[in-house]
């Protein structure tokens, strides 16, 4: 494609940044692109040198890339068919003027492509990303370099199947796990124990331990630890209450064993678990994503199934073991969807049969007339929310005879 340089050098006012001024150089825009600074020409742009509103950010082209990647990150998975690769991690540290960082990892993570789902608070952050494989070392060098966050992310927890797994970028200010107590640094510093994947098969063995499973009831249905509890609860924070419940009756040092699927969960829990005064209790660090990495390379496993994830993939297998059987029909699957009909949104597990048979929605008439319609169609009439929280992510409530049946529908 033809290309050509645009604008002159210049300087420009960032006001997010409070006064903050950059230095913004002759960029190589496509043809395709008019504003050479709105969202859509970014996503054409490839800059010669560009120096954004921050001075800590310096972006470089793919003709910049060191010869070797940085190790900490090592080993690189491959990216998946369409050029990204799927990662999360989280750290506790102290952040302030939480808006302006918000503001901040929105507007430079965009230029990169990155994309995927950001919580940020005065606790640390949390995130999960799919980024092009070409920006990944962009990225740990943003890590390293921004004032915010030098030092604090660790090596990068790879998924196990990578794509671009999420639509936009999303970069939002709140809890970075909605704990339902307040759970400051102060809390957080009783950090659990974290044992190491290769090692966790060992610490399964112990004698009366308690294997928590600190994740929802559907994730757990799909796959899971042998002899893990999962607390029949909807939402993190009634886990959280009623883990701590089950565990105040047991001795101080009574072995407890937690694992999510990330790992934030556990470390938030544990952590308020040892605020509580229990002393033996440890966590797998990484969660379930890391598990997965040590079982493809050891090719053994104790975990069985399919490890549920936040994101347009739904899940990623740890095993070929499938544990579910499908909502509507009852065969064997684990594949978890969405109701094509938005405002209905019913999370469930469907198998391929049942999909086309049911336009991939969960079989109400209702449901089944408005995933015909076309987009613009469903927006002009578009319907309130159909389910509760619990309804919605409990299909067993709901389906009978194979369709979800919803007292709004008489």
């Amino acid at each position: 494609m033809f290309r050509r340089s645009v604008g002159v050098a210049r300087r420009v006012v960032a006001p997010r940044l409070r006064g903050a001024h950059a230095w913004i150089r002759p960029q190589t825009l496509c043809t395709q692109c008019i504003k050479p600074h709105t969202r859509s020409a970014i996503r054409h742009m490839e800059p010669v040198r560009r120096y954004t509103a921050h001075p800590s950010l310096y972006l470089r082209t793919n003709a910049d890339l060191p010869a070797q990647l940085p190790t900490m990150d090592a080993p690189y998975p491959s990216p998946g068919p369409d050029g990204f690769v799927t990662l999360s991690f989280y750290s506790f540290f102290s952040i302030h003027s939480i808006q302006t960082v918000r503001s901040h990892v929105q507007s430079q993570w965009e230029t990169l492509g990155i994309v995927g789902r950001v919580y940020v608070s005065e606790e640390g952050v949390n995130a999960q990303l799919s980024v092009p494989f070409a920006k990944i070392v962009h990225l740990r060098e943003w890590l390293e370099q921004d004032s915010v966050f030098r030092g604090r992310i660790s090596k990068f927890n790879w998924a196990l199947e990578h794509s671009q797994a999420f639509k936009a970028l999303h970069v939002r200010v709140r809890p970075l796990v909605a704990a339902g107590v307040q759970v400051g640094l102060d809390v957080l510093a009783h950090e659990p124990e974290y044992v190491e994947p290769c090692d966790w098969a060992q610490e399964l063995e112990t004698p009366n331990a308690l294997v928590l499973d600190m994740r929802n009831t559907y994730e757990y249905r799909v796959g899971r630890f042998d002899n893990a509890v999962c607390p029949d609860v909807d939402t993190f924070r009634e886990e959280l209450d009623q883990v701590r419940t089950m565990c105040a009756t047991r001795p101080r040092d009574s072995p407890i064993l937690m694992y999510c699927t990330g790992g934030i969960r556990c470390s938030v829990a544990g952590a308020v678990l040892r605020r509580d005064g229990l002393t033996n209790v440890k966590t797998l660090r990484g969660g379930v994503i890391a598990y997965g990495q040590h079982v493809r390379k050891t090719g053994k496993s104790r975990f069985r199934g399919k490890n549920f994830t936040f994101d347009k993939r739904r899940g990623e297998p740890v095993t070929s073991e499938i544990l579910s059987k499908c909502d509507q029909c009852g065969n064997e699957c684990d594949t978890f969807v969405n109701c094509a009909h938005t405002s209905c949104n019913l999370l469930f597990i469907q198998c391929t049969k049942c999909a086309e048979k049911h336009i991939g929605t969960c079989g109400r008439s209702l449901c089944v007339e408005r995933a015909q319609m076309s987009h613009e169609e469903r927006v002009k009439h578009k319907l309130p929310p159909q389910w509760s929280h619990r309804e919605r992510v409990r299909p067993e409530l709901v389906f009978r005879d194979g369709v979800a049946h919803n007292p709004l529908d008489n």
